[in-house]
């Protein structure tokens, strides 16, 4: 039995997308830029959530078939825009028509971007191909941006890491007010160096102690976690 199933969840709650908690603001701004028909670029370190606010940008705007996401971790530096969104889950190709219009560019996890992919976001950007662009990179300054690009990002916009607070609720809202307390949680969530993704890996490490010890204190968490990655 998956340890969740003891806790009576028929699938790994940790896992399952909840609700937006944290940077609301910032991406409200996201949503407004799009709106709006900007160049934008999210700022901030690994595993802060950019890409889940890019995630949220194709739950809101997807559904007309309008975005390309693109996670350039898996991409080569060199890397050809042009064909990738021309290939791009087939729909993008409608680019290309007589009158194509308001496609939206995600580029993901952006470490580098070679001039000449600078230059086609700029051409498909000025003649309304793409209605917006949205660009995470762990630091603005790094992509060694040209002026012609530059002249048209309307803001670098960077990201913080969740409150402590914010974290609690993060894990409140998977796995409700009964299993873990607000102490256990935050400790995990210093453990973690404040990165999502490692946060609620070992929140269920914590979660699988917790099935043996139900009184878990949060001087338990940080042994959970170093076994835990052995």
């Amino acid at each position: 039995m998956e340890w969740y199933e003891e806790l009576d969840f028929d699938e790994n709650p940790l896992t399952i997308e909840s609700k937006y908690i944290g940077n609301e603001l910032l991406l409200d701004e996201v949503f407004y830029s799009i709106v709006s028909g900007n160049v934008l670029i999210i700022e901030g370190p690994k595993g802060v959530g950019k890409t889940r606010t890019l995630k949220e940008v194709i739950k809101k705007f997807g559904g007309e078939g309008r975005v390309a996401y693109i996670n350039c971790k898996n991409l080569d530096k060199e890397l050809n825009v042009e064909d990738v969104i021309k290939k791009k889950n087939g729909f993008i190709s409608r680019m290309f028509k007589d009158d194509p219009r308001d496609m939206i560019l995600l580029l993901d996890d952006v470490e580098h971007l070679s001039e000449k992919n600078m230059e086609r976001i700029k051409y498909y950007y000025d003649r309304n191909f793409l209605r917006a662009v949205i660009i995470s990179s762990r630091n603005a300054l790094d992509l060694n941006l040209n002026e012609s690009i530059k002249q048209r990002i309307r803001k670098v916009i960077k990201m913080k890491s969740l409150s402590d607070y914010e974290a609690v609720q993060v894990v409140r809202d998977k796995l409700g007010e009964e299993l873990l307390n607000d102490r256990i949680i935050k400790e995990t969530y210093k453990h973690s160096d404040k990165n999502m993704k490692r946060f609620l890996s070992n929140c269920e490490l914590v979660c699988k102690a917790y099935i043996g010890n139900k009184e878990l204190k949060e001087e338990d968490v940080e042994k959970i976690i170093v076994r835990g990655a052995k």
